[in-house]
């Protein structure tokens, strides 16, 4: 698993357990709003019942006052009519109190209550009204007092009941609120450690093991250095940053000694190559000494010609170690019109264009061109008869001369200064220079042989 995925995990655990913190934020405001809610409702419903107190001693007052001055009939009709409105406004309170309730057993102690209340109406409009009516003695008022007394304490101790119930169910709630404050702030604390303790165990997990990854390609790095390795071998494990960057080192230090090995070559095949000019530019100025040829001139001046051709074709070969392509999109007959431009042909008459398809490719044309040229030089070198083909289709290229059929694989003919046994012409560097391009830009070089014609192709 490389470090990447490994903080991508710890982040996403951690973004989960702050989404769930997040969660638990407003799953806790919703309770204690729900809780807020209930604890209103409550205070409202313990407010009504006081009411209903309240009026129960209003009740009181007004039957001492009607007792009081029985005999005074605006005192009287004025106390029956303000007992007639408490019971209107009970009546019309009676509903929403009963429907405020929170449980059956309450619903029916409310019940209760209110059929008090109608036993109070009831005695104070038909009875107490009778008795000022008739206007008895004092003692039938002392004995509708002590009943409505029992009465007004009966109701009373019903609706301080009822108050009381009503404030231990209102505790409750505010104990349970409590309770659940200090529930969600413990859980909220547990699942910050948690987040806290997980965040540390995988950062500490991945800087140690990142620091021993480190300390292994150190190792390795130093070791190339004392033992003259040609690759870091330390072993850092796959599909991790660290391991992508030994393995593009150890590409690199392949292509380097790959590149020192192909120079170690190279100058070997120079010397030899080289020898043979040489060698022969001075048999022939020994003999120019002597007598004063122009052929002598003429082979000797194509001797340095074969030299300057070798050293251009070498400088080629050592430049593309080091290319970098400049890609740009073109038409095919546009890299066959500029290669054939760079070539010295005496007659046009040599050369057959087929161009079926003419299809863009995305390349260097500078070093396309080189490749193309190369192939068509042999092509013209080589050919027994004339002319040659250059053709185009299927994004391919082919250059196709009359010729005998190559001896060896054309592996064997992309490896410098290699040629057939009995060759005279050229270098053995074309084909090889002509690969190497072909590579650089992922195309590829083929070869075969039909119907007495040598093809060549690219296939791009």
């Amino acid at each position: 698993m490389t470090i990447r995925q490994r903080l991508y995990i710890a982040l996403s655990l951690i973004l989960l357990i702050t989404i769930f913190i997040i969660g638990v934020f407003f799953y806790s405001i919703y309770n204690l709003n729900e809780i807020h809610m209930s604890q209103n409702h409550r205070y409202d419903q313990i407010r009504r019942v006081e009411k209903l107190k309240e009026y129960n001693n209003s009740f009181s007052w007004v039957v001492l006052d009607i007792i009081t001055d029985y005999d005074k009939f605006e005192v009287v009709r004025k106390r029956l009519d303000k007992a007639d409105k408490l019971f209107k406004t009970i009546l019309l309170e009676k509903k929403e109190i009963i429907e405020n309730s929170e449980s059956k057993m309450e619903k029916e102690n409310l019940k209760l209550i209110f059929s008090y209340f109608e036993k109070i109406e009831k005695s104070i409009k038909t009875e107490l009204f009778s008795l000022t009516l008739k206007k008895y003695d004092n003692s039938s008022f002392a004995d509708f007092n002590i009943r409505f007394d029992k009465l007004s304490k009966e109701t009373n101790s019903l609706l301080v009941d009822e108050i009381e119930y009503l404030q231990q169910q209102l505790d409750k709630t505010e104990k349970s609120r409590n309770q659940f404050i200090d529930t969600i702030k413990i859980e909220v604390v547990i699942l910050l450690f948690i987040a806290f303790a997980l965040s540390f165990m995988i950062a500490t997990k991945i800087i140690r093991e990142t620091k021993d990854k480190l300390d292994r390609l150190n190792k390795g790095v130093l070791q190339l250095f004392n033992d003259d390795e040609n690759s870091i071998k330390v072993d850092i494990g796959k599909n991790n940053e660290l391991s992508e960057i030994t393995n593009n080192l150890n590409s690199y230090l392949e292509k380097q000694s790959d590149i020192i090995h192909s120079r170690e070559e190279l100058l070997r095949n120079i010397s030899h190559e080289l020898k043979t000019p040489i060698t022969k530019a001075k048999f022939l100025l020994e003999n120019l000494k002597k007598s004063n040829n122009s052929k002598e001139l003429e082979d000797i001046n194509r001797v340095f010609i074969d030299i300057e051709e070798l050293t251009s074709k070498l400088l080629q070969r050592e430049k593309l170690n080091f290319a970098t392509l400049d890609q740009s999109l073109f038409k095919i007959s546009s890299l066959i019109l500029e290669s054939l431009s760079k070539l010295s042909i005496d007659d046009e008459s040599k050369i057959v264009l087929d161009i079926d398809d003419d299809f863009e490719i995305d390349a260097d044309k500078y070093y396309m061109t080189i490749a193309l040229k190369n192939l068509i030089d042999n092509a013209m070198k080589y050919a027994k008869e004339y002319p040659i083909k250059i053709k185009s289709y299927d994004n391919k290229l082919f250059v196709e001369n009359i010729a005998p059929k190559l001896s060896n694989d054309l592996v064997y003919y992309i490896r410098p200064f290699t040629r057939e046994p009995n060759q005279q012409l050229g270098h053995g560097l074309g084909l090889n220079i002509v690969n190497k391009i072909v590579q650089l830009h992922g195309f590829k070089l083929n070869y075969n042989y039909k119907e007495s014609y040598n093809i060549f192709s690219i296939t791009f």
